[in-house]
């Protein structure tokens, strides 16, 4: 008796959908074919459509898996209990989790990358997941402003789009970096990418919490610029340089245990690095 006859339909479909899946992987949507899964679920290709209604059902379906895979992934790596935001080292190594993640999972990396902008219900698929990955990444950063700086503040139409746009500009920066890891041509180790990345996701979050505290009138950060010096005990000539655009662009933030700062430090303002402070230009 045929496998596919003993097995229950639902595993079945199962089956169908992980071999779709693995298909997309190996070699794109040229790739996925119902002859192709025939082939490897033992059946023939008209079995096929027992357990889908169609190759577009499949094609979506197969998608979906493989970036839920790594919606997964970056959910278990982004909510990990054992990391601090606050802590330049912790951020860090959850960094160099990511590049690896970007190593095991190249393969789906790439379909999601390469085939995300296509129509139809391949691309479709593709772009529901990739919506998670900012939901994700939006409930991360708008607990921690939250927590720091925004409390029980009601978050209207216009933080909710504010969310929206930096998160989606974060998971960018993180599908650029998952890019250069794949790049065969790229010059930059993966130390070298892990700290470009690290760069990226303190700048994303400064840039996310300016605008939210302009958004809600919230007082400017406190900034460190050298050993734990809150901006209440500056000088007015300081405060007045960290009070202008120029220096909004180019300063930034934070944390309430050591400073973080990005890009060059306004004029007027001696700077001496701690071991603790963290530079990109």
């Amino acid at each position: 008796m045929r496998s596919d006859v003993v097995q229950p339909k639902s595993s079945r479909r199962c089956e169908a959908i992980c071999h779709a899946a693995d298909l997309l992987r190996e070699g794109g949507p040229s790739a996925l074919t119902s002859v192709a899964v025939a082939g490897r679920m033992g059946i023939t290709q008209s079995a096929v459509y027992r357990h889908v209604t169609d190759m577009d059902e499949l094609s979506a379906l197969a998608a979906e898996l493989v970036v839920s895979e790594l919606i997964d992934a970056l959910h278990n790596l982004v909510l990990d209990p054992n990391v601090d935001w606050e802590q330049v080292d912790d951020v860090r190594r959850l960094c160099r989790s990511l590049i690896d993640s970007a190593v095991d999972n190249s393969s789906s990396f790439a379909v999601a990358d390469q085939w995300r902008f296509v129509d139809g219900p391949l691309g479709e698929g593709i772009r529901t997941m990739i919506t998670e990955g900012y939901d994700l990444i939006g409930s991360l950063i708008e607990l921690r402003w939250r927590a720091e700086f925004g409390g029980e503040i009601k978050i209207a139409a216009k933080g909710r789009s504010t969310i929206a746009v930096h998160a989606r500009a974060i998971h960018e920066d993180g599908q650029a970096i998952a890019r250069l890891v794949r790049d065969d041509d790229c010059s930059f180790t993966h130390e070298e990418l892990t700290d470009i990345l690290r760069h990226r996701i303190i700048a994303g979050w400064a840039a996310f919490v300016i605008d939210m505290n302009d958004l809600y009138a919230l007082p400017f950060p406190m900034i460190d610029f050298a050993e734990g010096v809150p901006a209440d005990t500056a000088t007015s000539t300081e405060l007045q340089a960290l009070r202008t655009p120029w220096s909004r662009a180019a300063v930034t933030v934070f944390s309430r245990r050591q400073a973080i700062v990005i890009g060059p430090v306004p004029p007027g303002i001696g700077v001496r690095w701690p071991a603790t402070v963290a530079t990109a230009s």
